[in-house]
């Protein structure tokens, strides 16, 4: 190469680095690290849509982990580990309160201000659900039975053994906990390895669906009473908890419930943290939003995802990114929920 050529070369390299420099962040591919909660359930099918939505659109990667607790992802977030996660307003509750799981992490408050939000759906109802052949058709009659109420230390393992506390009087001792991760424990429920299952899950379904398939099943109900005692009482005050109904037949003949049954209901979201790119999570809320015939053509549940729905039961600030979409496009935002960064 001549001296003349290397000139021109060094020049044209100059001048594309400039030219990407100059580019912003929505042009260029970047990376996200994404967790999210384990195959099967409401949230990974979210997670994985969005992925899938945001990948097709733009220029934005996302290595997705899946099996992941939102008590873990949580903290991870908020320590720049994770760049999106699976949120969870009662964790973000715990965690801003040094509360529950976090109670004995001195720094919690402070790692929750790096935590911000991109939007919230619901996570759907607790399915309280046996088989129709257990022999079980309260509460009271776990005693002495496996159950599996999710994986040990996180947060829906606290409204499900704040369900049972409150119906029934009883704590793991008089009922055997299944301590598995929701993979194995939703799996040894088909094999009939757990005589009963409490699994957040959306409505209608698809594990839920499944299991139908295999035999027949029941849903418990939660009696009225139990909303106003003991540590259920107090979880439903908890931002992001809901009271639902899940109908009789929602899982067609294999379900054998006469009457609509009464179920805790619960939000989730998409989280990140402070530190990400405003134009990176602008374009991922931007891609979700003007894409949403893709996003509902992922399950059914998913039709009440929209703009407005998005903000419900939402107790962290907005991501700036996703706070400036939602201005842009007329969604009212909550004092509460405007960035510090915005002001």
């Amino acid at each position: 190469m001549t001296k003349m050529n290397r000139r021109a070369t060094m020049i044209t390299m100059a001048a594309l680095s400039l030219v990407l420099t100059a580019l912003p962040a929505s042009a260029q591919q970047t990376n996200l690290r994404v967790h999210t909660a384990a195959p099967g359930t409401s949230a990974f099918t979210f997670s994985t849509t969005m992925q899938t939505v945001v990948q097709n659109a733009t220029n934005i990667r996302m290595n997705v982990t899946s099996g992941q607790t939102s008590t873990r992802s949580t903290l991870d977030a908020a320590n720049g580990n994770v760049d999106l996660f699976v949120s969870a307003p009662a964790i973000n509750h715990f965690m801003k309160s040094q509360t529950a799981m976090y109670k004995d992490m001195e720094n919690a408050p402070e790692l929750f201000k790096n935590i911000r939000q991109v939007v919230n759906f619901p996570l759907g109802p607790y399915h309280i659900v046996t088989y129709a052949d257990s022999g079980i058709e309260t509460l009271e009659d776990v005693r002495g039975r496996r159950v599996f109420v999710g994986p040990p230390g996180g947060a829906a393992t606290t409204v499900g053994l704040a369900i049972i506390e409150s119906a029934t009087g009883m704590v793991p001792g008089d009922y055997e906990q299944a301590k598995l991760d929701w993979s194995s424990g939703q799996q040894a429920l088909q094999d009939r390895q757990v005589d009963l299952a409490i699994i957040p899950t959306e409505l209608p379904s698809a594990s839920m669906m499944q299991l139908a398939l295999l035999g027949k099943i029941r849903l418990i109900d939660i009696p009225e009473e139990a909303f106003n005692t003991g540590p259920l009482a107090k979880m439903v005050k908890i931002p992001g908890r809901t009271i639902e109904e899940i109908g009789p037949d929602v899982y067609g003949d294999n379900q054998l419930n006469d009457t609509p049954i009464t179920a805790v209901g619960s939000w989730v979201g998409i989280g990140t943290h402070v530190g990400v790119d405003a134009d990176v999570i602008y374009e991922v809320t931007k891609a979700m939003f003007e894409n949403l015939d893709a996003m509902h053509a992922a399950a059914e549940w998913m039709q009440v995802f929209t703009p407005e729905a998005a903000l419900k039961e939402v107790n962290a600030p907005l991501h700036v990114g996703a706070y400036r979409w939602f201005k842009e496009n007329g969604v009212e935002v909550p004092e509460a929920l405007i960035p510090p960064e915005a002001s």
